[in-house]
């Protein structure tokens, strides 16, 4: 069975199932910020924005233009690249929607399982199952079973 880490099927509730494959997130880390937020293989910079809203960049040895070079560029100044410009490379921005129509695989999500190892699956919240679920966790609240509630207690002792 192949990884979906990078598949998600979503359903409206009524049987009507698509399957969304986003590009796998180039795996090179970008100093200091963290991971590029281009596609695997990108040709150009690696590149992510730093929670300051920084663009940071670093060279990619694949590209031939670039001569080992990697910087940050704030917000304002004429270098700065908006995230909007940016987009139409993000991993998250490039997929795939494929309605699915297998019979097979239709049942198998319907039971909360993939064809591939690590897909998510993405269902409509049922104003039921919101209600079900603020009752329980308030029921845990009073009851003093959850986690903050026990951090809140021995913090005030």
């Amino acid at each position: 069975m192949k990884r979906g880490d990078n598949v998600c099927y979503s359903t409206n509730g009524k049987g009507h199932w698509v399957r969304r494959e986003w590009k796998r997130q180039c795996s090179c880390r970008v100093s200091p910020s963290g991971r590029c937020q281009g596609v695997k293989g990108h040709k150009g910079v690696h590149w992510c924005y730093s929670p300051s809203g920084d663009f940071d960049w670093d060279d990619n040895d694949d590209d031939p233009q670039h001569d080992g070079w990697c910087g940050s560029t704030p917000p304002g100044h004429e270098d700065w690249v908006s995230p909007v410009k940016m987009q139409k490379h993000c991993y998250l921005s490039v997929y795939t929607d494929t309605v699915v129509t297998d019979h097979t695989i239709i049942a198998m999500l319907e039971k909360n399982q993939t064809p591939e190892r690590d897909a998510a699956i993405d269902r409509p919240f049922k104003k039921a199952d919101v209600t079900r679920a603020a009752r329980e966790l308030l029921e845990a609240i009073r009851a003093g079973k959850t986690r903050a509630h026990k951090r809140k207690v021995n913090r005030s002792k």
